[in-house]
Order: C-alpha cells, then structure tokens, then sequence
C-alpha cells in the first residue's frame, strides 16, 4: 500500500486547516476590536458620572449615532465642556441631561473622526461610604503632585485616559484602580488638576455601580 510521503501530508493539513483557523480568527478579531472600543467609550464616560440607563437613551442614540457634532448641538442645546483625549483625537461632548430638576445627570457624546460614535446619560453620584474614603485616601498621596508624580505613588500603572477641557484648559486623568489591592471592589480613580498641572482632587467611580439595567462596558456602542 502506498504511504503518502510527509510533504503530502502537511499540504493536506495545510489546506484543511487554514480555512477553519480563517474562520475562527475573524470572529476573535472582531471581538478584540469591539473591546478595545468599549473600554475606551466606558473610560471617556466615567470623568463625567456612572452611566445610567433611562427611557430616553436610545432614542437619543437613533437620532445623533454617526451624525456630526453639530446634529447634538441642535438636539441638546448648549455645551457645558469638551474634553479632548491628550494622547488621541477623541472627544467627549458634555450636555445637560433632559428631565433632570436636580442637575446631577448629562449627556455625554464621543465624537472620532468628526462622528458621534456613542451615546450616554451619566449621573454625578459619589457613594459616601465607598468612594469619598478612598478619594480621601487617595488624596494624601498624590494632592499638590504633578501627573508624573501621581503616577509613580498610585502604583496603578498608566493612566488608561488623560484629557483636557476646552472650557478650562485644566487636565484630568483616569486611572484603573480595579486591581488595586487595598480597595477590594472594581474602580476608576480619576485626577483633576489646577492651572499649575497639580492634582487638586481625586475621585472614585465604582464602574457600572449606578446602571439599571446593563454593566457600563455593555452600554457603550461599538465603533
């Protein structure tokens, strides 16, 4: 009986293989693309509140998803910051939210290359058992430090977003304090600056805490 020899073999192997190692790379890609984006959108996010769910979100989200800028301006009214990624060419469009009589919600809308690619309803709402203590203990480390300086004492690694306000011109950043061992619960540390480029405050946003219906990765829409 005639044996195939070894280079038939792996030209067998080859031709039947690829296709299925094809077929299942392009989902995984697709799937790295999505989250790569979703983190992104989550982080822009979370320097203006905890993303919250309500009636008015997707309706918002047919009307102004993929349009210009100038499509919210005319939908929202009047901008109340820009914040631009220091290290990218996002943006992140800040709005008072509608049917708020205590002001604490806004819209926040993500413009990339001169299109709203997300839409979101975000809540000012710190948990005053959970989040002012580690701000508080945050604070004393970092209060008065430049941004290089702040990084070396969190000990949190790079900052996942650094941003600039077009209104004040002041920095903020946004640090991943999930894996951060003395605080035991998933968070966002976030550092606002002063004029002199000192941290002047810290927060913590526990992520997702506020949601009613969805986690805050899920609600971002995917670019």
């Amino acid at each position: 009986m005639h044996q195939p020899s070894l280079g038939t073999l792996a030209v067998v192997l080859r031709r039947s293989t690829l296709p299925r190692l094809a077929a299942l790379a392009l989902p995984v890609a697709m799937l790295a693309a999505s989250s790569g984006c979703t983190a992104a959108v989550s982080v822009g996010v979370s320097l203006v509140g905890k993303a919250v769910d309500t009636a008015d979100v997707n309706e918002h989200k047919k009307v102004v998803l993929g349009k210009e800028p100038a499509v919210a301006d005319e939908r929202f009214g009047e901008r109340l910051d820009v914040l631009r990624d220091v290290n990218g060419d996002r943006t992140w469009l800040v709005y008072p939210a509608q049917n708020d009589p205590l002001g604490k919600d806004h819209y926040v809308v993500e413009v990339a290359n001169e299109k709203i690619v997300a839409f979101t309803r975000a809540e000012k709402n710190s948990d005053p058992k959970r989040d002012i203590p580690r701000a508080l203990i945050i604070a004393n480390k970092v209060k008065g430090r430049t941004p290089a300086e702040c990084e070396t004492k969190l000990e949190m690694g790079k900052p996942l977003l650094t941003v600039r306000s077009d209104f004040t011109g002041l920095l903020s950043q946004v640090y991943d304090a999930r894996h951060f061992k003395d605080l035991g619960s998933p968070d966002y540390c976030i550092l606002r600056y002063d004029e002199q480029e000192l941290c002047k405050e810290v927060e913590f946003l526990g992520i997702g805490a506020s949601t009613k219906k969805e986690p805050l990765s899920n609600r971002a829409t995917e670019t």
